[in-house]
């Protein structure tokens, strides 16, 4: 039956991963930028120098773009387009990880493992929205899990091969610090056991480490020699500064991590001391690689002064695989556990029914122009299913002899359907997009019209319409631009000034900035922006 378990929980991912996947609108700031940035290079067949808005924007290495331009040429520019290829990263990762679990876990572990995977809040919540972290997760879990397949004696050449290909692919991802996390996991895993069972493993660091940066710097050197200035811009103001100050923005404080680490892996988080008990049962050196894969990322990342969420994302394979360990080894262990999984699921559901019935009111933000009736139909249902399967998971964890896997498999199964069905809504979702502004603003453009952006910077507003926007009062980093670009940069003054003038102006901006665009007219709102015209 290992093989219709595992049946089972790919079918489960793939429902939590890919339903509804291109239903929902590019979500502001970072999904629709990077799926603007992409758009741009597949259009243009510039494939070396990344562009936001016409605006070389070098934030990030390329290889996240690359992929993203793969599913614009098979799905055409649609969010199902630019979304197509965290699908498939997602579907890699469970891969990698059922591998994992079955080849040092065992049969029992691997189908929880992608189970697990696929409902963990931070997985789901970096598949469904483009950025880097997903990848460089996907990266980051092959070079850890490729390397204990060496050091274990169960991978060869091939282990090894993938080994350094994606050390980099992690650094074509984002940088040097797509190295850090498998440098601080596996150093002291080495170190500490270098030696045990007396034999000595071939690592191919003479041919492996020149791969790595074949693979890694040719992109960097092309752009750095093409770019004068490009290289002070990386070290300086990509690097030093977020360590300092956080000078890219996102400041938080040292502690910052130690509520969102858990809370994005709730709530399979709370089986893994069972899975660290599990796993020293079967090797002690596994267990003690995969504590420390899932605590140096958040113990790193509260260093540096810049902070997000999903920088902590490299974690989150490893917090899967012990719960995995625990559900396939310790059945009386996580009777315990689980019974708090249904209390946190069930948590969730009250707080989603006091959203759905409007008990407490959405204030502020983007979700202060939703209607209620809107909000009870998102909420409720999620409230109904999830309080369902708590409840399921108590009553099957309180009964003595009860097999607690049915419990998780019931909390899975919940989280995978209510998270389909969540992003299945597609504008009712209150996100900040500019899909609704963008298709109106496409419908109603016609030549000799400007299309712009007030005061707030919406890469999806390019992405909907198909053409770059004048940008009032919003500033870019102009040090690597032509004259062409720097025009379609304006202060506010000049903007107004184009604003008041002959020409038909289209903008795009937040509704807290209308007072300031004279004589405005109302097109089109939603998604937390509003298309106005001067006349």
């Amino acid at each position: 039956m290992p093989r219709a378990r595992d049946l089972g929980a790919f079918v489960l991912a793939a429902v939590a991963l890919w339903v509804g996947l291109g239903s929902y609108g590019l979500v502001e700031p970072s999904d629709a930028r990077y799926a603007e940035i992409a758009r741009e290079m597949w259009a243009s067949g510039d494939w070396l120098f990344p562009r936001l808005l016409g605006i070389h924007h070098f934030h990030k290495p390329p290889l996240v773009y690359w992929i993203t331009s793969l599913g614009y040429a098979a799905l055409g520019p649609t969010e199902w387009g630019a979304r197509a290829g965290q699908g498939v990263l997602a579907a890699a990762l469970v891969l990698v990880l059922w591998r994992f679990a079955r080849r040092h876990l065992g049969e029992g572990a691997a189908p929880w493992a992608v189970a697990l995977a696929a409902t963990t809040p931070a997985v789901v919540g970096a598949e469904r929205m483009l950025t880097t972290d997903l990848l460089l997760c996907l990266c980051q879990t092959l070079v850890i899990t490729s390397a204990y397949d060496v050091w274990s004696g169960k991978g060869r050449t091939p282990a090894r091969i993938v080994l350094y290909l994606s050390l980099g692919l992690a650094f074509l991802t984002k940088g040097p610090v797509g190295w850090i996390v498998p440098l601080l996991v596996l150093g002291p895993f080495l170190a500490f056991h270098r030696g045990r069972g007396g034999r000595s493993r071939p690592w191919g660091v003479s041919w492996g480490v020149p791969l790595a940066l074949a693979v890694a710097l040719p992109w960097f050197a092309y752009v750095v020699a093409a770019t004068p200035g490009l290289l002070d811009y990386f070290l300086g103001g990509q690097i030093a500064s977020r360590l300092r100050s956080g000078g890219m923005g996102h400041p938080h404080p040292w502690h910052y991590y130690l509520l969102v680490f858990p809370a994005l892996g709730l709530p399979w988080i709370l089986l893994a001391p069972a899975g660290r008990r599990a796993a020293a049962r079967r090797s002690p050196p596994l267990a003690a690689l995969l504590v420390l894969w899932a605590l140096v990322p958040p113990a790193f990342f509260s260093l540096p002064a810049t902070k997000l969420p999903l920088y902590v994302l490299a974690a989150y394979p490893a917090v899967c695989l012990l719960g995995a360990a625990a559900l396939a080894g310790a059945p009386g262990e996580t009777r315990t556990p689980l019974r708090w999984c249904g209390g946190v699921t069930l948590a969730l559901a009250g707080a989603a029914l006091v959203v759905g019935l409007g008990v407490v009111p959405l204030r502020g933000g983007d979700l202060a122009g939703v209607p209620p009736g809107r909000v009870g139909e998102l909420f409720l249902p999620l409230a109904a299913v999830l309080g369902l399967a708590g409840a399921g998971a108590l009553a099957w964890t309180a009964r003595t002899g009860a097999r607690p896997g049915a419990a998780a498999a019931c909390l899975a199964a919940a989280l995978a359907a209510t998270t389909a069905w969540a992003f299945s809504r597609g504008d009712a979702l209150p996100l900040r997009t500019a899909r609704p502004a963008g298709r109106a603003a496409q419908s109603l453009w016609e030549p000799g019209t400007v299309l712009a952006e007030y005061r707030d910077l919406s890469a999806g507003f390019a992405f909907y319409t198909g053409r770059l926007p004048v940008l009032g009062g919003i500033g870019r980093e102009l040090a690597f631009e032509g004259p062409a670009a720097k025009r379609r940069v304006l202060d506010r003054k000049a903007f107004l000034e184009l604003w008041s003038g002959p020409r038909r102006v289209l903008a795009l901006t937040r509704p807290k900035h209308l007072p300031e665009l004279p004589g405005a007219k109302e097109l089109a709102r939603g998604g937390g922006y509003v298309l106005v015209e001067n006349r």
